[in-house]
Parts: C-alpha cells; sequence; structure tokens
C-alpha cells in the first residue's frame, strides 16, 4: 500500500514537471512561427530628404481619360481595412494614425496665409510610408468664393472636404486656365461637384480676375506641378485627402 501510494505522487510530480514544459515548447513554437512570418522593415524603404521629382519622366497622355487605379488599390479596399482595424477599439484616431503609417496619400489644409490678391492658401502634402517627402502652397477657388456652397456645381468654390481618388496619370488640359496638364480626383462620397483635379495656376497673383481655380487645387507654378505628377506616377497615392473648410 506504501508502495503504490509512493508511485502515485511520483506520477504526479511528473506530469506536473512536464505540462508547464509542454505549455513552454508550445509558447517557444508559436513564437518562432510568427517571427518567420512578420514582415521586415528595411530602412533604406524609409524615404529621406524631398526627392528631385524633376528628373523624372512624366506619365502623360494627352487627349486620352484619366487612369484611376483598379479596384484592388481603391480607397475602398482601403476602408474596409480600416473598418476591420477599428472593431473593438476604443480609439479610432489612434487607429486611424497607425493605418497611415504605411502607404502612400496626399493631404490638402490651410495654411491660415493669402497670397498677394487675398486669396488663401493651402498646403498640399505628400506621403510615403506615412513620412512627408514634399509640402506645395495652392489654392483652390478664388479669393471671393471661399463661401460659397462647395457642393454646388458651378460655384468655382474650393472643392469640399474629404477623400478623393487619384487618377494614376494627366490628361491635356481643355481650357487655359487649367495649365497644359491635368491630374483628376474622384470624390469618394456624395456630392453635386465633379471635373476636379490637380493643375498649376497659370493667372496665381495676376491682376487679371483668374487668380486661383474653379474649384480644382492650384499650384502656383509648372515645375512643382512636375514635382506632383512624378510623385504619383511613383508612389500611386491611395488617395487624397481634403480638410479646408
Amino acid at each position: 500500500m506504501l508502495f503504490q501510494l509512493a508511485l502515485t505522487s511520483l506520477s504526479c510530480v511528473a506530469m506536473t514537471a512536464c505540462v508547464p514544459q509542454a505549455d513552454s515548447l508550445q509558447t517557444q513554437q508559436f513564437t518562432s512561427r510568427n517571427s518567420a512570418n512578420s514582415p521586415q522593415i528595411s530602412a533604406k524603404n524609409l524615404p529621406g530628404k524631398k526627392q528631385n521629382w524633376e528628373n523624372s519622366t512624366l506619365d502623360s497622355s494627352p487627349g486620352n481619360s484619366p487612369s484611376f487605379a483598379n479596384d484592388d488599390d481603391s480607397i475602398s479596399k482601403q476602408e474596409q481595412r480600416e473598418s476591420v482595424l477599428n472593431q473593438g477599439k476604443s480609439d479610432d484616431r489612434k487607429n486611424s494614425v497607425a493605418l497611415k503609417s504605411t502607404g502612400s496619400y496626399m493631404t490638402l489644409t490651410p495654411t491660415g496665409m493669402t497670397n498677394a490678391l487675398g486669396n488663401p492658401i493651402y498646403e498640399l502634402r505628400l506621403y510615403v510610408n506615412g513620412n512627408s517627402v514634399g509640402t506645395y502652397n495652392t489654392v483652390a477657388g478664388r479669393a471671393y468664393t471661399q463661401n460659397r456652397n462647395r457642393h454646388q456645381a458651378g460655384t468655382e468654390a474650393p472643392l469640399p472636404d474629404g477623400k478623393y481618388q487619384v487618377a494614376r496619370t494627366s490628361v491635356a488640359g481643355t481650357i487655359p486656365e487649367a495649365g497644359d496638364r491635368f491630374l483628376a480626383i474622384q470624390p469618394l462620397f456624395r456630392t453635386g461637384r465633379s471635373a476636379l483635379g490637380i493643375h498649376y495656376d497659370p493667372s496665381f497673383e495676376k491682376n487679371n480676375g483668374e487668380d486661383g481655380t474653379s474649384g480644382c487645387i492650384g499650384l502656383t507654378n509648372r515645375l512643382e506641378l512636375d514635382e506632383v505628377l512624378n510623385y504619383v506616377r511613383t508612389y500611386r497615392p491611395q488617395y487624397l485627402e481634403v480638410n479646408i473648410q
């Protein structure tokens, strides 16, 4: 009887000693598998100083319709990923910041300044992997149209706030005030505005009644438009986010 009790006690000790080892082994195997599958971030993939876009070749197709991203690259997929990531999270703003840390995108925000003719200056900022790689002064609308309905066609007000899909290539400008190239942007929300895009403003700070745009984003000169178009061609931004009102 004493021999059976001793044998039973030894068995319990052995089982107790084996269970933690098994759990530890499983944990080590899980960690190892995750480490093998985790993406490795290389420092050389992160942008450094501002790129020299001037030496790149523009992908411009005069007369052709603007080419937008395929469905796989569309912002709707991005929004779906945001929705999944945000489920069960208490701080949506932190999740949005985390999501923006990857990929390429553009933003348009106020600077609080105006040009020589009183037209507000907006900042167009370009991002790669969440890092700013370029900023540009722009105008949108005209000095006397800033308070008009931004969702109504024909008002020449600045473009409405929201997210836009950016065309992959530029097309030829169809009117003199649109310049020689035009990069279309497509609203990803309900609005009465259409035919919006990015171009340079040939009448910037000229006292000819044409300073500004009819609602598009107007860069101040042709060279800066070259740089923005080469950024779009190279990095294919996922979206443009406008927040100027």
